[in-house]
């Protein structure tokens, strides 16, 4: 009850380099390169699908160490890039972008003076322990977005009765009804992760990263969408304005 999320964060930040701070802690820098690049691999072929002829600007919340940023950068030039991120530190790693396209904030009160075309958001909003904030949060990127909100998380039927002190996991069908009652419904999603961050394997990266992440790429590419249904611990999850 008294562990601060917001504090934790910053000073995560402020302690850790690179992916080390944003990703898997326990398992080191090439396993997370690996964990990011299959979800990189999976982002990109769904951007592909959508219709972005319209879309100019990206909003990435909780850009931690810049990694989707630069993506964005990396694949979608003609973007107009921007980020918020609640630690400063994280802020000062990023040489890549002006200074003015980057806010620290916290998704609660953040207030920039423009909207996005797209607002995303990876494995963030479930760092947001009190459910009161988490919905502010959520009601916010959505007043932000002209058109889509993109998350990527794991899309539970139920809340786990277990979990780390700094995380909290909602249902699939909360985070949805906040996103309807916004004018946001779930328009396309491609799963990420299936055997790497397991309860009972993501320790695994911190000896076998590369073969973990061949695993996962061959289930993304062979198996039948049925079956990565099944499979899947995460999903990248895209939800469009005005769309059932």
């Amino acid at each position: 009850q008294n562990f601060d999320d917001r504090q934790y964060w910053r000073e995560r930040h402020a302690r850790q380099p690179n992916l080390e701070a944003s990703g898997l802690k326990s398992v080191g820098l090439k396993s997370n390169k690996y964990l990011y690049k299959i979800l990189a691999d999976q982002y990109l072929e769904l951007l592909n699908k959508l219709d972005l002829s319209t879309v100019k600007s990206v909003l990435d919340c909780g850009f931690g160490d810049g990694y989707f940023l630069k993506f964005y950068q990396d694949n979608f030039p003609r973007l107009e890039i921007f980020g918020v991120d609640i630690s400063q530190d994280a802020k000062s790693k990023i040489d890549f972008l002006p200074s003015n396209r980057l806010y620290t904030s916290d998704l609660v009160s953040f207030s920039p003076k423009r909207k996005f075309d797209i607002v995303h958001s990876f494995d963030v909003l479930y760092h947001i322990l009190k459910t009161d904030d988490y919905i502010k949060a959520l009601n916010n990127m959505a007043s932000l977005s002209n058109r889509y909100v993109i998350l990527h998380e794991r899309f539970l039927k139920r809340e786990p009765l277990i979990s780390s002190k700094h995380v909290r996991l909602r249902r699939s069908e909360f985070t949805n009804q906040v996103l309807n009652a916004n004018g946001f419904f779930l328009a396309a999603e491609i799963p990420t992760h299936f055997i790497a961050v397991r309860l009972l394997t993501y320790r695994l990266n911190k000896f076998i990263p590369k073969s973990l992440y061949e695993i996962d790429r061959y289930i993304s590419e062979e198996f039948h969408p049925s079956a990565q249904k099944a499979l899947a611990s995460h999903h990248v999850r895209v939800y469009a304005k005005g769309k059932l």
